[in-house]
């Protein structure tokens, strides 16, 4: 799936002439991550459509006056834009004249502070979310990002062979195993799982023939923009809190989620991807059985339908207690088989060896 297919269809035709026709913006763009591509050709647009000037002629405008004639021209376009909107718009167009060789711009103070707390989706928020949405990949999408935690754009390049694997094999959760290119960054993927409802969905999505199996077929086949606008008109529709944020809210009830598991913190933070820290970087384990059973513990806390998650979480305990007893006594029995076989083949053996004796002084 293209970089453009994510681009809002009434700007897509600014978009693809920006790329196709600017040398300067193809050089921008080269080796970015698809989500920053998006963000940078937006905010190139809108400098376009403000100033006149294509972005060829803006480095070569810029080039003939002074520095800081650049700076109060970037000012100036960004002036009316909201607060966060304007803060990237600033430093997308200085990265653009970077990477453009021009490096002669003014320090600028650049700083963008947060005026609201943005909380994250209550389990009941997300049923009445996931109630007004109209298609299976928009709901497969949330329950993806309820049950990973994965931020939209890791979601959006997630491909059948990142899940195969376990899900091939019926195992849930189904563990999401993805390139290097998807860590040591950042904003880096966790190492984390599909849970009963994301899986079920997907296997409904497959048979419906939405989603492929074949290794680079996308688990959900939606560009960015058609996410984010079908989020906002369902949370609009269930009258929802318009302050939650209608991506990364998903991401922070997974993240609360966990938090009510009362899961070991490292291995939250792994499971999150949250690698800032020295211990979760280089100590905790990624070893994705022993992650495995801390997903598990805490999945009653992430599975949207439970209601009694501490109980239920509890009663899981209490499964797993009697499947490891059962497990330890299929071992006993095996244990106890093998002895009793190996007793057997021994007193056979002691057997033949004193009839063999016998046999020996009767001939002398």
């Amino acid at each position: 799936m293209g970089i453009m297919t994510h681009i809002a269809a009434e700007t897509l035709p600014l978009a693809e002439g920006l790329r196709r026709d600017n040398l300067t913006v193809q050089r921008w763009l080269r080796d970015k991550a698809e989500k920053t591509q998006i963000n940078y050709l937006a905010n190139m647009i809108t400098f376009t459509q403000r100033s006149g000037m294509n972005p060829d002629g803006f480095l070569a405008w810029a080039k003939t006056v002074d520095t800081v004639e650049v700076q109060d021209q970037i000012e100036k376009m960004s002036e009316g834009l909201h607060d966060s909107v304007k803060f990237n718009f600033k430093i997308d167009m200085r990265s653009f004249l970077t990477h453009n060789g021009y490096t002669s711009l003014p320090k600028a103070k650049l700083s963008y502070t947060l005026k609201e707390w943005h909380r994250g989706y209550k389990k009941d928020e997300v049923r009445k979310l996931l109630g007004f949405l109209d298609n299976v990949p928009h709901k497969l999408y949330v329950l993806i990002a309820v049950e990973t935690g994965l931020r939209a754009n890791t979601i959006l390049a997630l491909r059948y062979e990142h899940i195969k694997e376990d899900f091939d094999n019926g195992v849930v959760p189904c563990a999401i195993r993805l390139p290097p290119s998807f860590y040591g960054k950042k904003k880096s993927a966790g190492y984390t799982f599909l849970g009963e409802k994301s899986v079920s969905m997907l296997r409904e999505a497959i048979k419906a023939g939405i989603v492929k199996t074949k290794p680079d077929s996308p688990l959900v086949p939606l560009g960015y923009y058609a996410i984010y606008d079908a989020l906002g008109r369902a949370r609009q529709k269930a009258g929802l809190d318009p302050k939650i944020q209608p991506n990364h809210g998903l991401r922070k009830y997974f993240e609360d989620a966990l938090d009510g598991g009362r899961i070991d913190k490292d291995k939250k933070a792994v499971i999150e991807g949250h690698f800032a820290g020295t211990r979760a970087r280089h100590y905790t384990t990624r070893e994705l059985e022993t992650l495995r059973h801390v997903y598990l513990e805490a999945y009653p806390f992430i599975n949207v339908d439970s209601q009694e998650p501490e109980l239920q979480r509890q009663i899981a305990g209490w499964q797993a207690d009697k499947v490891e007893l059962v497990r330890e006594n299929k071992k006993l029995k095996e244990y106890i088989q093998e002895a009793e076989t190996r007793f057997e083949k021994e007193l056979k053996a002691l057997r033949e060896l004193i009839e063999q004796q016998r046999t020996g002084s009767k001939k002398r």
